[in-house]
């Protein structure tokens, strides 16, 4: 019983979010196609708030079948959703952060429910280090970025609920997703069970919000034709050097890496 509550509650959610973020995007990129002077959002923009939305719809959707080997899916999620939920708090922008309070709730009935609840907060059986490397590399400018992107969610006007005040929530969501790439790149190089899906939602990220950028170098929010070019290659090299451990073989399991230590102490004390 308590799996199908589990299973309805992800499925339910991820549905949700999903035609939330999709639907928006889809709107909002209609209006500026059919009126290029439409003001409100841009392009860059509204392909932030869909890669921020794909990473935690997506990770919600990794709930709905074997739960227990995709836990990194729901570490994104938690990550999205702090990012999005700090980043309205610092730009002053009300419809993000109860947006981010509301899908907090959700999240922590998921944990309460989850099949693996004690694994979901046990570090991961080692890092890889190239992955982490290449996330910390990003951090940088991915936090110069959103402080930019903040200060002017928070110069944007009066906030209020239902896209009514778009412009400035955009500011906020554009910080959200891009220091949640980078965390959300970070997370893979933790070999937490489930860790592909993190690597390869930060890599696309990343490669569409910088692929964007190119082609609309001079809306506001762009990272333009240079920062954009690097936000492509390190998005493609974050996938290459991940899956590199795939041809490895699967990272062992958090009960494997334990049991594994447990057998090199009783061999050190013979």
């Amino acid at each position: 019983m308590k799996q199908s509550v589990f299973r309805v509650w992800a499925a339910v959610w991820s549905g949700i979010v999903t035609f939330t973020f999709v639907g928006v995007t889809v709107l909002t990129l209609a209006l500026w196609l059919t009126d290029p002077d439409y003001a409100e959002t841009t392009p860059v923009a509204d392909l932030s708030f869909f890669a921020l939305g794909a990473i935690i719809g997506l990770g919600l959707a990794s709930q709905l079948r074997r739960p227990e080997q995709r836990i990194a899916g729901l570490h994104q999620v938690g990550i999205g959703i702090l990012s999005l939920g700090v980043a309205g708090v610092i730009g002053a922008r009300i419809e993000p952060a109860v947006g981010a309070v509301l899908l907090l709730l959700v999240v922590a009935v998921l944990v309460v429910l989850h099949p693996a609840r004690r694994d979901i907060f046990a570090p991961g059986p080692g890092i890889d280090v190239p992955v982490l490397a290449l996330s910390a590399l990003a951090a940088v400018p991915a936090v110069v970025y959103a402080a930019g992107m903040l200060h002017l969610a928070a110069e944007a006007g009066p906030s209020c609920f239902l896209g009514q005040c778009a412009r400035g929530d955009r500011f906020a969501e554009m910080a959200a997703a891009a220091i949640t790439i980078v965390l959300v790149g970070g997370l893979a190089g933790f070999n937490t069970p489930g860790w592909r899906l993190p690597l390869w939602s930060a890599g696309a990220a990343a490669i569409l919000i910088g692929s964007t950028s190119i082609a609309f170098t001079d809306v506001t929010g762009s990272l333009g034709l240079g920062w954009g070019s690097l936000a492509v290659i390190w998005g493609v090299l974050l996938i290459v050097i991940g899956e590199r451990r795939e041809r490895r073989g699967p990272p062992p399991t958090t009960a494997q890496f334990e049991e594994g230590k447990a057998r090199h102490v009783q061999s050190s004390t013979r």
